[in-house]
């Protein structure tokens, strides 16, 4: 078991910081991997405008945040559990519900055909994955039981 949430946890981490730092590049004012701005927005927001650096610079620290807390750098104790779990949680219904629901809670217009597309084949699986792994990682990792 002890296996199974240290893996867990490390894929946690590994999802939630990559996310953070893609999400502090665009803060940064890049395109990529997109060729503008405007096919960056249409991609991820599922509109013709992004969000301003600010909310992005702040999705990204709040990733990688979660990326520490998702690895256990915070411990064992109520608080990180809990918030491994909220994530987890926040995560999984991300992705039954889907991008529409997300972009409705942001307060963000409904989504564009090519936005539908990449939640579907890509954001959608990338939050279950992300959120089962947050929720095995909330697990306290226990010594196993072989002698």
């Amino acid at each position: 078991m002890r296996a199974i949430v240290t893996l867990a946890r490390f894929i946690a981490w590994l999802g939630l910081t990559a996310v953070g730092v893609l999400h502090a590049v665009w803060a940064a004012g890049s395109a990529w991997p997109a060729k503008t701005r405007k096919q960056l927005a249409q991609a991820t927001v599922g509109s013709n405008q992004n969000p301003d650096a600010q909310a992005t610079a702040v999705v990204a620290v709040t990733a990688i945040a979660g990326g520490a807390v998702a690895a256990g750098a915070l411990g064992e104790s109520a608080l990180p559990v809990a918030g491994r779990r909220i994530a987890g949680l926040v995560l999984v219904a991300r992705s039954a519900l889907g991008g529409d629901a997300a972009l409705s809670v942001l307060g963000l217009p409904k989504a564009n055909k090519r936005f539908v597309e990449l939640d579907n084949q890509y954001y959608r699986p990338l939050c279950a994955v992300l959120g089962v792994a947050l929720l095995i990682g909330a697990r306290k990792p226990r010594k196993s039981r072989m002698a």
